[in-house]
């Protein structure tokens, strides 16, 4: 019976959130005070058991992380460096698309894919009314490149701050592990693109030089230089931190930790932006959402995932690794990528074999890479890239004369590029896995 509540509650914490009733963060904690409660009931999960399910290295790595990347985002260089690229790239549409891809890949190797787009965004949007440029596809790349970034360091996204604490695996093992198939299939993409938007590369409307709107194309926005002396600085420190980190036997989290101290100190941060700039409402839905995958675990529900994937998968290692690196994606195009990295860590642990360590956590972290991928409900950043291109087509409605009707920014829409991505994603992942194992 408890098992039944848990996942009833776990699916309406996740429905209210993909309606939008609340805000992620309020819904999962309204949830964990749910199993909490059904818990208390049925005596099998205590709230000493809650926190032990809590992963506070990966809350230690949102906080340092969330803090270096508001001190460097408000020195002013991403949108520096973002408009540089913009203005380099516009001989041809396809060369907007390439360099905005490639920027959006390297600010997301440091920073969320939420802070990553946000910056991105704006910037985008109105590259694509200068140059009239159907901003759809571009923002759908930009979605993917993000994704791709975020899973390539332990730094990048939130699935794979999860996967480093719940595997305690270190920044190098991902350089190794992740980097170069997200590499890969960053090419890949560029490539499928290439592909679909084949008169991408005639010459589009050349831009002027000239901003409204707040916006800076092409004015370059000044970069405050002691801002970013002390965010690179810092940066720098805890970078090494991180590649120095199993040799001198310091978790990464806890070095990420020292480092968004340090640049909530010297970032002059005023008092009402702290809780922004430190990821705090990251942090409130992170706890939440680890107390209720714990009260999951508890109940035995994540081991019928585990049963699962050994009866379709059988005894061989390899298909069953396979199984949990399909079945992720699956699901992950519904639930989101953070979410499943909390949900499935414990399964990943249990494909875990003496003889390979990692292999089990880079097929969890390129299931959800694929998932977040494939369906705008599974990208970290859907929602908040379909509000700001809504904003903007209501404040520029002469943008949608560059958009084919019934081919805005949506579910279906997205789908139609993603899918075919998902599925690219998927084959060269499962090439990846079965050469690791073999």
């Amino acid at each position: 019976m408890a098992g039944v509540l848990s996942v009833l509650v776990f699916i309406a914490v996740f429905a209210a959130m993909f309606r939008e009733v609340v805000a992620g963060h309020v819904a999962v904690l309204a949830g964990a005070a749910a199993f909490l409660l059904i818990g208390s009931l049925g005596g099998g999960y205590t709230p000493q058991m809650a926190v032990n399910s809590i992963y506070f290295e990966t809350l230690a790595l949102i906080f340092g992380m969330s803090a270096m990347s508001a001190l460097i985002a408000k020195s002013g260089l991403f949108v520096h460096l973002a408009e540089g690229m913009a203005e380099h790239s516009l001989g041809n549409g396809w060369w907007v698309l390439v360099m905005m891809s490639l920027v959006t890949y390297a600010i997301a190797l440091v920073t969320n894919n939420i802070a990553t787009m946000v910056i991105i965004l704006p910037i985008t949007l109105n590259i694509c009314r200068r140059v009239e440029l159907n901003p759809v596809p571009l923002i759908i790349v930009e979605i993917v490149a993000a994704n791709l970034g975020g899973a390539s360091t332990m730094i990048g996204d939130f699935p794979n701050m999860i996967i480093a604490s719940a595997g305690v695996l270190h920044f190098n093992d991902f350089i190794s592990g992740m980097m170069v198939p997200c590499l890969v299939l960053l090419a890949l993409t560029l490539v499928f693109f290439e592909y679909r938007l084949p008169g991408w590369r005639s010459k589009p409307k050349p831009i002027a030089s000239r901003a409204d709107d707040s916006d800076h194309i092409f004015g370059h926005p000044v970069v405050d230089q002691n801002l970013l002396r002390k965010g690179l600085f810092i940066f720098g420190l805890a970078l090494a931190g991180f590649v120095l980190a199993g040799s001198i036997d310091v978790r990464p989290g806890w070095i990420a930790f020292v480092a968004g101290l340090a640049a909530l100190v010297f970032g002059g941060f005023k008092e009402d932006d702290i809780f922004q700039a430190c990821g705090g409402h990251d942090i409130l839905f992170f706890v939440g959402l680890f107390v209720m995958v714990g009260g999951l675990t508890a109940v035995g529900v994540l081991d019928w995932c585990v049963f699962a994937i050994d009866w379709l998968g059988g005894s061989s290692t390899v298909f069953r690794t396979l199984v949990f690196l399909w079945l992720v994606a699956g699901l992950t195009a519904f639930i989101g990528g953070s979410t499943s990295a909390a949900l499935f860590a414990p399964v990943a642990a249990s494909l875990v074999t003496a003889t390979d360590p990692q292999t089990a956590w880079w097929a969890l972290s390129l299931g959800i890479l694929a998932g977040s991928s494939g369906a705008l409900s599974g990208a970290t950043a859907g929602s908040l890239a379909v509000s700001h291109y809504e904003r903007f087509v209501k404040r520029h409605p002469e943008i949608l004369k560059m958009i084919p009707a019934g081919q805005g920014l949506g579910h279906r829409e997205y789908a139609r590029w993603g899918m075919p991505i998902m599925a690219l994603f998927l084959c060269f992942s499962t090439l990846y896995i079965v050469s690791a194992l073999n």
